[in-house]
């Protein structure tokens, strides 16, 4: 059996085990486990350990302050899958308690217009959080990257279809916008995570000083239906709850054919994101990753 291929599937197996426990466990005992774990990891991942907070130093600067935000990262990103784990036995009302917003209005406008929204959010936060509380209220399409092995992938597409969200996988070789452009015209919203390329054929965008690129799927959602394109994350709080911070629209040439218009419209989501990244760095998950393309 080839290499990758058991690392894949030894990998699904961590992530089922997780699974389970973080349901099984008290809210608390398996919080702080799961913080314990991100920790052990951050002490003992080098190589993870240089990436984010190279990734981070853009973003906070350089400096003893870099190392806390990296290490705060780390405990931040171990939260993100427990609360993901368990969101599926959270009633309606306990979400309630403890989901609050900021901005409401600018999708409560767009989806009374009945041209729909196109949301884009980041790998900031609890996305699925919001995916949720969002759901039971309007009628929301996710979209979301295809992992491997295919059962990890199905688990968690069946995870989010239970959470009340329709979802449009990237298939290579599929045409997801087309398919997100039909629920529009429906008047549907649709949500991206769009603050990190995983096609190749990004557009390159300025952030905090660097390059990096970012799909151009929201804005050629937006321009080829009108449909408000509005940039939205959410903030784990310290007590246990969350905060969504939902923007203005940012509009762009009406002109969809026009590839100038779909980056400028890129650029204007990308200065959107550098404002929301800023104000919570370290739960910024996409620092795990290769994030800047200059280095």
């Amino acid at each position: 059996m080839p290499e990758r291929r058991v690392r894949l599937q030894a990998a699904a197996l961590g992530y089922q085990a997780a699974w389970l426990i973080a349901r099984k466990l008290p809210e608390r005992t398996a919080t702080r486990l799961a913080e314990w774990t991100a920790l052990k990891l951050w002490k003992r991942n080098e190589a993870t350990r240089n990436r984010v907070a190279r990734n981070l130093a853009p973003v906070v600067g350089e400096g003893p302050h870099l190392e806390q935000v990296t290490r705060e990262a780390f405990k931040s990103y171990g939260r993100y899958w427990l609360e993901t784990f368990r969101l599926q036995d959270m009633s309606s009302p306990e979400l309630d308690k403890r989901f609050f917003t900021v901005g409401l209005e600018n999708i409560e406008k767009a989806y009374a217009a009945g041209k729909g929204a196109v949301i884009a959010t980041m790998h900031l936060g609890n996305w699925d959080v919001a995916g949720r509380w969002v759901a039971e209220r309007w009628p929301l399409v996710a979209v979301v990257e295809v992992l491997r092995p295919k059962k990890l992938f199905d688990k968690f597409v069946e995870h989010r279809r239970k959470l009340g969200m329709t979802i449009v996988p990237l298939v290579k070789g599929g045409d997801a916008t087309a398919e997100c452009v039909r629920y529009l015209n429906e008047g549907r919203l649709i949500a991206l995570v769009a603050d990190r390329d995983m096609s190749g054929s990004g557009i390159e965008v300025q952030m905090f000083g660097r390059r990096t690129k970012i799909p151009p799927g929201p804005a050629v959602m937006s321009l080829r239906t009108g449909a408000p394109l509005i940039p939205a994350v959410i903030y784990d709080r310290p007590d246990g709850t969350w905060i969504a911070h939902v923007t203005e629209r940012i509009d762009g040439d009406e002109n969809h054919d026009d590839p100038e218009a779909v980056r400028a419209l890129t650029r204007k989501l990308a200065q959107s994101f550098e404002g929301l990244a800023r104000r919570e760095p370290s739960q910024w998950h996409a620092m795990f990753q290769r994030y800047w393309i200059d280095e």
